[in-house]
């Protein structure tokens, strides 16, 4: 027998929806703050009320079916609906002004939807987006050059506020032709490792490993998709965000979640207590930690 609409609910839907654009459940669980678990739990009682297998899974990844991609297509359009609603019913849409946002270049494929949709939403507001480091975003926030700073950041000045979005493993990744152990792969590392920007922490986990040989030089890339291009290219192992190589098309890539053991990062947003006295700027963080 069909479903019937009264026997769905939202939350299932937005997590069926993240999971089928981005195509991993990571993604789901830190936008939703739920569990990878849960998440896979709602996607299967969907499929179970629907009748219809959305995504095929498989060892590595879920792959959405013919079914799920014009399922997805349609449930898109109705939280997109949804959510203009919401905002006409409580007038949000009358915010006028000026966003300034900093954000690393590594996390742009995170948030920029959000911050596009957004910015749709609220036509009278003008957003400036300027890409920067770590140190760079912290000391734009604090001199009021920027209203928020996103990102993954080794320090965090006295006199900001942290607002946690999305957490992420670290994994390390090799060219197709390598065969690391899985069980020790950091012994698969010769004398040379890329690493994202955030090197100094990656060193300091990297020291505590047994596994490694006396001596590794640091080829520092801009970004964890440059690493992974890089890595394409026989240049060498690196060590990327778990989230970000979920992101990309790897199936020319050997990868190994190092796990929590290793150490998990955590995306922030960074802003001013004042900052948030503003509602736009209020309504702007909560759109965006959702």
């Amino acid at each position: 027998m069909p479903a019937k609409v009264h026997d769905l609910d939202l939350g299932k839907l937005r997590a069926f929806e993240i999971v089928a654009r981005n195509g991993t459940l990571q993604v789901a669980a830190a936008r939703l703050n739920l569990t990878v678990s849960a998440i896979s739990t709602q996607l299967k009682r969907l499929e179970e009320l629907l009748g219809v297998e959305l995504f095929r899974r498989t060892p590595s990844k879920l792959v959405i079916t013919p079914e799920g991609e014009r399922f997805a297509a349609d449930v898109t359009q109705i939280l997109d609906m949804t959510e203009r609603a919401l905002i006409r019913l409580d007038e949000r849409g009358s915010h006028s002004g000026h966003v300034n946002i900093s954000l690393g270049g590594d996390y742009a494929w995170l948030f920029m939807p959000k911050i596009n949709s957004f910015s749709a939403q609220h036509p009278k507001i003008t957003t400036t987006i300027k890409i920067h480091r770590g140190t760079e975003s912290m000391t734009a926030v604090q001199k009021g050059t920027a209203d928020f700073s996103i990102g993954a950041f080794l320090r965090r000045p006295k006199g900001l506020r942290f607002r946690t979005v999305a957490t992420s493993t670290m994994s390390i990744i090799f060219n197709e032709r390598d065969r690391p152990n899985p069980e020790a792969p950091l012994s698969a590392i010769g004398d040379r490792l890329l690493v994202a920007p955030r090197s100094a922490t990656v060193r300091t986990r990297l020291g505590r490993s047994p596994q490694l040989k006396p001596a590794i030089n640091y080829l520092e890339c801009p970004t964890c998709h440059t690493a992974i291009d890089l890595v394409r290219r026989e240049s060498g192992p690196a060590i990327v965000h778990t989230l970000c190589l979920d992101q990309v098309e790897a199936d020319d890539i050997r990868a190994v979640d190092l796990g929590k053991s290793f150490g998990v990062e955590q995306f922030v947003i960074a802003y001013k207590a004042s900052t948030v006295k503003q509602s736009v700027m209020r309504d702007l963080l909560e759109w965006l930690t959702r």
